[in-house]
């Protein structure tokens, strides 16, 4: 049965008191969210609320807003509920009247606290049972209330195993598996077969080698030991690597190698050539080279994690940082719709578990400005899930401030907000504790590369092309760009054709310029076909999606005259089409 309305006056004094909550305060869109949802139905107006008219009234979407391509209200319903939440198990515990906002729905619920309708017929304060009424005899024999008693203690032990299988059921668990664990590498010395090569030069390379293996996220990387000197409590080795250097001719070729520990089989191997006279000069080189490789995520120290996260799709509790991680790198590499919604889904679940995980927050903060950018016009930005986003990244930072990876999430944030300055900074920052992160490598080449004619720029980009095991898709959109610019046209179509992967804005804009000049009519209809089909250049209109893409104003009129020239009309070039 339901409850009555509690008064207006009342309803109305409980939404103003946590409208001066601080907690909801600080997010002025939330408590007009709230105060309008309020205010329609007390005002009876219940069918008034609907996510259009909330999109339209409370979050500024035009008219043309299609709650279908624009989640803008089930993400801030899906934040109001967590909020309200949040104040009523604290400094609202003691509201009489509570907000309540289904799932699905956005017509709120107002609810009493104990505010049930009293029974007709009092409880007895001392047996808890209803007294007979009056003119009804109480008078029974003592057998017969004996087997009311057995019934009732029966009718208890039946409610509660009830309950407890219940709740077995219902409870969500842990699902117990053997879940992929960070690889741990042994590394032994490498051996010299070389005439008259000293052994300990080619030993000082292990030495690099646990050093910057150890670099990596997700990798422990230690010296080999024998199983007598190994010592209590450390991390068992998964993988061992050695080596050998051998001379051919006046060359020195150094060969690594990876086995699984306790067995004979090599599952990779890398030779690297150098005269042997610069032997010794280039074991930093020879070192970066070899964990280049084993460290990707494409290397064969993740392959069976990787293979572990293809098969299981729920991971049922068990969110690690690196599944996490190995996952939102997939994202990243690949920038598919379900490789987002898995990375994204993991990462809540590791948040859950340990709120204070800074690579957590920095993944979550970073997938947040993603698909806020995707869904919002470039010159009309919803202030508040870029800034929720930067506070986590924030958070992150100041829980690691050491961390590599999580300077280099900090740098995209602040690369794709239009902070060049402080992202070159914390690019710089990244590499500087990790100078064999490549991403942020590749990222802050892309930084330099977007921003205008950078001969640094240009150097690192195709640097990061060369050093990657398998280069993701955004790693060819500097080279891209600074062929285009260069006047490079058909390399620019080149570097387009591996960018339109995961990136058909830039890539599609490039392509149809270059072809365009190339005079190559084939690829010219192609590119445009392409141009004219991707979302946001539809939803936005091309140049304003440029501008905010690429910072070089030179290069990017450079395009739009290009485009116009290739027959793209101007409705299309600078609005919605």
């Amino acid at each position: 049965m339901s409850q009555a309305m509690p008064p207006r006056a009342e309803i109305e004094a409980a939404l103003a008191r946590i409208q001066q909550w601080p907690g909801l305060a600080r997010s002025p869109q939330l408590a007009k969210f709230l105060n309008y949802i309020v205010s329609a139905r007390l005002d009876g107006n219940e069918a008034g609320i609907k996510a259009y008219s909330i999109a339209v009234d409370v979050f500024g979407r035009p008219q043309s807003f299609d709650p279908q391509n624009d989640p803008i209200v089930r993400v801030q319903a899906r934040r109001l509920r967590a909020v309200l939440e949040e104040y009523y198990a604290s400094e609202g515990a003691a509201e009489t009247i509570t907000f309540y906002l289904p799932v699905g729905r956005y017509i709120p619920e107002f609810r009493m606290r104990g505010g049930e309708t009293p029974p007709t017929m009092a409880e007895s304060p001392v047996t808890g049972f209803t007294p007979a009424p009056p003119g009804v005899s109480t008078e029974r024999s003592w057998l017969a209330r004996l087997d009311d008693i057995v019934l009732l203690v029966v009718l208890v032990f039946v409610a509660l195993g009830i309950s407890i299988v219940m709740t077995q059921v219902l409870a969500p668990r842990q699902i117990r598996m053997t879940v992929p664990q960070p690889p741990v590498v042994a590394v032994s010395e490498f051996t010299s077969v070389a005439a008259g090569q000293a052994s300990t030069s080619v030993a000082g390379l292990a030495v690099e080698l646990v050093t910057d293996l150890g670099l990596f996220p997700f990798i422990d990387a230690v010296y080999l030991k024998r199983p007598e000197q190994e010592t209590p409590g450390t991390s068992v080795p998964n993988f061992e690597l050695s080596g050998i250097a051998r001379t051919e001719g006046g060359e020195l070729q150094i060969t690594a190698s990876l086995k699984r520990a306790g067995s004979d089989t090599a599952i990779w191997s890398k030779t690297e050539k150098v005269p042997a006279a610069e032997f010794a000069a280039s074991i930093d080189r020879l070192s970066q080279a070899f964990a280049d490789q084993l460290g990707a995520i494409e290397g064969p120290l993740h392959t069976d994690a990787i293979q572990w996260l293809a098969t299981t799709v729920d991971l049922g509790g068990n969110e690690t940082e690196y599944l996490c991680g190995l996952l939102f790198i997939r994202y990243r590499d690949s920038g598919r719709a379900d490789d987002e919604e898995r990375a994204r889904s993991c990462t809540g679940g590791l948040l859950r578990n340990n709120s204070q995980s800074a690579f957590g927050l920095a993944i979550s903060g970073a997938l947040l400005l993603d698909r806020t950018l995707k869904v919002q016009p470039p010159s009309a930005r919803d202030p508040e899930p870029i800034a929720e986003a930067e506070r986590q990244l924030e958070a992150a930072v100041a829980l690691a401030p050491t961390s590599s990876p999580v300077w280099r999430e900090y740098a995209f944030f602040l690369q794709a907000v239009g902070r060049t300055g402080e992202a070159e900074a914390a690019f710089v920052s990244a590499l500087q504790l990790n100078p064999s992160n490549l991403d942020a490598y590749a990222g802050y080449a892309r930084l330099l590369s977007l921003r205008g004619k950078s001969e640094k720029g240009e150097a690192m980009a195709m640097e990061s092309l060369r050093r990657a095991v398998s280069a993701p898709y955004w790693y060819h959109e500097a080279p891209a760009v600074n062929a285009l610019r260069n006047g490079d046209n058909a390399e620019a179509l080149l570097q387009a054709e591996a960018l339109v992967v995961g990136d058909a804005e830039l890539a599609s804009a490039i392509a149809v310029t270059a072809a365009h000049r190339l005079g190559s009519e084939d690829v010219l209809n192609r590119s445009i076909a392409q141009l004219l089909d991707v979302t946001r250049f539809r939803r936005f209109g091309i140049l304003p999606v440029l501008r905010q893409r690429l910072p070089d104003a030179e290069l990017r009129t450079e395009i739009g005259n290009e485009l116009a020239a290739a027959g793209i009309d101007q409705a299309a070039l600078n609005g919605p089409h």
